[in-house]
């Protein structure tokens, strides 16, 4: 206890010489104070200019476990770069529009160059027609390898005499047709491709799209997608802007509604409307300071400085923070905001200790060391609990938290001694130049009343609280996460809009899990993928999966290819298909040397052996159905990649049980989905929350008792907050708002900012005399009152914003600093004259 006693006065007499010296030296030598912050102003502002600003979302999050399979298995596939084009409007309609849309966006340009490498609307390109041909001839003579095997009995009818007769007929009439493709006819005249194709139409398409027509459309025909891939990377940035720009020139002039969606559409015009969203926050939040400032103490000159304050840290912190940072998410410069809601608060209260003093009679000098060494004091405490929360969340491992953590602490801290060295020469040559002929009293707001009322009604005011915070913290117990990253972007965004467009009419399922086997060597990967397909397999016989895609359901294991091989071999009409299929072309008059080595791989069937999947790969990747194997095999500089697509619709697939069961037959395969991502970034954030909160949090309860010396004053100082936190947390849980990966921070920062309000109106009562505390209450409430609607004008400007996680912070942090706020002012009080004396005389005051 006296080593602890020891080091709490060993920190009060140097942050209160630490004081002294500020005030010393911006009285005695304010030309040079103006000049080395100048100096350090330059530098920073040099400094900023090596940050590169991002908009990604995913990259606020740590890139390990789910999410880093996530973002691999986009950028394996190309979905993370491609642009997707929904078009809506009359089925009748669209294929023609989308023809001339994708002709447009074909031919479009940038810089001299293709915009796009690649736009695909069709299941079929006619420009394939010869790959498309030559696949057709291997797969209907090698049908063992891509039938279905539930259909080889299907086909062994295909090659009776009848069928085969139907067959040529249905083929002479498609021949008649001027826009025929004579070498697909050629390559397979008996029409077997009707059995084969659908299985690989359907495993080419990651959404769920009508298989009958030729064009990638939704089963109700209303929706047609094309899907293009940009030339450039969307890291380019003045690539993303322009390309934007030339697709909203592209869509003019057709009568259907053309949106997109995409990586280069998010990264180009989520970056504009943030940068538009928090500029205009930061403005109109900067304009409601100023005019609080302004109409409560009626100077202009401080009024004005608090934006030179407010830009000097902002300015400060960033070019600090590029030291450390060398990037900057988008989403992170919110904190400029942040800083307009707490960097006010020092001036308001050491203004007004200035403007207080005065109107009681002391003089300039006096006046300006009460307020630099005695409310600086609780200024300079305030502000260190602040930012050491924030600053302890730079060691987070959400990226989001960690930016935001470290130039919101900079931030804080830079403001802080902007308004300690700024302030006090601003005031003294105000006093010089324009001196007040009468120091008029300030606007109470009521708050003798309140302090009054807290007197009178102790018992009435402790009872209802206790009912309230009682009723929030049951109330906050119901409180939910908010997992789902979308539901963090902007909600009017097209990106947004069309992405979801897409989801609800075109997703095969409502959710997806990913199964990802890596290997150096081909043939055992497949292998490992046969038992994750017979695992399933399993799960979808029992109704646990919608479905599942896998390079499986494409070609067949060695074990189907013999069962269909034996199918062939029982029944003879395979054996005798060729004589069977040369008399039939006989008769319909075609060349039948041209179908003569057709007819007889036919006709050997009953004596074919299993292919090896290596060889239906390369003859799919050869083909237009080459997206099937991009979709499932990715072949990378660290080997292979198979991919399984698992699709369930919630609760009935046990996903736990599902990895458990997978891990079982595979440790090493790896998984991930919506719901594993979610839980991921949610135990991320649990974890640095945890670290800000015990970090920070002790670091604020040692200033505290080094403060105040006594555990009353830390009580007077951390129930407001924590009865906010409650109330915070209750009033989200009744309106159905959901924490996240973003407002949770805010309860990190009403832990360091709600406890500047009690630490005020503390740091003033006690000790006084009882005759003038109700003045000291109100000149601490004023200040106190001031804080919290500045706090809201930046803070809580945010929650207009169209940007979900910029919105989030906003709200939450609304709802605390009201309450706390409140707390504060009307409850912490009757508290401090329910004990009926003042507690302690220790204070530094």
């Amino acid at each position: 206890m006296n080593l602890l006693k020891t080091i709490t006065t060993v920190t009060q007499s140097a942050i209160g010489n630490h004081l002294r010296w500020i005030y010393r030296i911006t009285l005695k030598k304010p030309k040079i104070v103006i000049l080395v912050s100048l100096l350090m102003l330059a530098l920073s502002a040099l400094s900023i200019t090596r940050i590169h600003f991002e908009s990604d979302i995913f990259k606020l999050f740590p890139n390990k476990g789910p999410l880093a399979l996530f973002l691999d298995s986009l950028e394996w596939t190309g979905s993370a770069n491609n642009v997707f084009f929904l078009l809506e409007g009359d089925p009748k309609k669209l294929p023609l529009d989308a023809e001339a849309f994708a002709s447009r966006l074909e031919q479009l340009q940038i810089d001299n160059r293709l915009a796009f490498a690649k736009v695909q609307y069709r299941i079929f390109d006619p420009s394939e027609a010869k790959p498309f041909a030559d696949f057709l001839s291997f797969a209907t003579t090698n049908p063992q390898l891509f039938l279905p095997p539930e259909d080889a009995q299907r086909f062994v009818g295909l090659l009776s005499p009848e069928a085969v007769a139907n067959s040529l007929r249905t083929t002479v009439t498609e021949l008649a047709n001027p826009l025929a493709n004579q070498d697909i006819i050629a390559a397979d005249p008996l029409q077997l491709r009707n059995l084969i194709l659908p299985r690989l139409k359907k495993a080419s398409q990651a959404l769920d799209m009508d298989t009958s027509s030729p064009y990638f459309m939704s089963r109700n025909g209303n929706l047609l997608i094309i899907i293009a891939e940009p030339s450039q990377p969307v890291t380019n940035m003045a690539f993303a802007r322009k390309l934007m720009a030339a697709i909203n020139t592209a869509r003019k002039g057709f009568s259907i509604d053309i949106t997109c969606a995409g990586a280069h559409l998010s990264a180009a015009t989520d970056e504009a409307a943030l940068k538009k969203e928090i500029l205009a926050c930061v403005l109109s939040s900067l304009v409601v300071v100023l005019a609080l400032f302004y109409l409560t103490y009626r100077r202009f000159l401080p009024t004005l400085l608090i934006p030179v304050i407010l830009s000097s840290g902002v300015i400060l912190a960033l070019g600090t923070g590029s030291l450390f940072l060398s990037s900057v998410h988008i989403v992170s410069f919110a904190f400029t905001a942040l800083i307009i809601g707490l960097g006010t608060d020092y001036s308001i209260h050491l203004y007004d200790r200035y403007y207080h003093e005065r109107f009681i009679g002391k003089n300039s000098p006096e006046a300006l060391r009460l307020a630099m060494t005695e409310t600086g004091h609780g200024v300079f405490t305030a502000a260190m609990t602040t930012a050491i929360p924030f600053l302890a969340l730079a060691l987070a491992d959400v990226r989001a938290l960690a930016e935001l953590g470290l130039l919101v602490g900079l931030g804080v801290i830079f403001s802080l001694y902007a308004t300690f060295f700024f302030l006090p020469p601003l005031l003294l040559f105000m006093e010089r130049r324009f001196p007040l002929a009468v120091f008029k009293p300030l606007p109470g707001f009521y708050l003798g009343s309140v302090w009054e009322f807290a007197g009178k009604r102790r018992h009435s005011v402790i009872g209802i609280s206790i009912i309230l915070v009682s009723g929030f913290l049951v109330a906050s117990f119901f409180i939910s996460f908010e997992g789902e990253l979308k539901n963090l972007q902007p909600k009017n965004s097209e990106a947004f809009l069309t992405q979801e467009k897409i989801e609800r009419h075109l997703s095969v399922s409502p959710k997806q899990l990913l199964v990802a086997l890596d290997g150096k060597e081909l043939s055992p990967l497949l292998d490992r993928s046969e038992k994750v397909e017979t695992l399933a397999e399993e799960y979808l016989n029992r109704g646990k999966l919608k479905s599942y895609s896998s390079i499986g359901q494409v070609l067949n294991k060695q074990q189907d290819q013999r069962s269909i091989i034996e199918i062939f071999q029982k029944d003879r009409t395979v054996a005798n298909s060729g004589g069977v299929v040369r008399t039939a072309l006989e008769k319909e008059g075609f060349a039948v040397d041209n179908f003569l080595s057709h007819t007889e791989r036919l006709a050997s069937l009953d004596q074919a052996a299993p292919v090896p999947i290596s060889v239906g790969l390369a003859k799919l990747k050869a083909s237009p159905f080459r997206g099937i194997v991009d979709r499932h095999l990715v072949e990378t500089e660290s080997g292979y990649h198979n991919l399984l697509y698992l699709n369930y619709h919630g609760a009935e697939f046990n996903q736990q049980q599902f990895l458990a069961d997978l891990q079982k037959i595979d440790p090493e395969a790896r998984a991930t989905s919506v719901d594993m991502v979610s839980g991921q970034l949610t135990d991320a954030v649990k974890r640095s929350f945890l670290l800000g909160f015990l970090l920070g949090g002790g670091i604020v309860l040692f200033l505290l008792l080094s403060h105040f010396d006594s555990l009353a004053g830390v009580f007077y100082s951390l129930f407001p907050v924590l009865a906010g936190v409650i109330a915070m947390l209750g009033t989200m849980a009744i309106i159905g708002m959901r924490l996240n990966f973003m407002n949770s921070m805010v309860l990190v920062t009403i832990l360091g900012m709600g406890s500047d309000y009690g630490l005020h109106i503390a740091h003033r009562i006690r000790g006084a005399r009882k005759e003038v505390q109700r003045g000291e209450f109100i000149q601490a409430g004023r200040a106190v009152l001031l804080s919290a609607l500045t706090t809201i004008a930046g803070f809580g400007s945010l929650a207009l914003a169209n940007y979900g996680a910029l919105a989030s912070i906003g709200w939450a942090t609304n709802f605390g600093i009201i309450a706390t706020a409140f707390f504060a002012l009307a409850v912490l009080p009757t508290i401090y004259l329910f004990s009926g004396k003042s507690l302690s005389n220790n204070t530094h005051s």
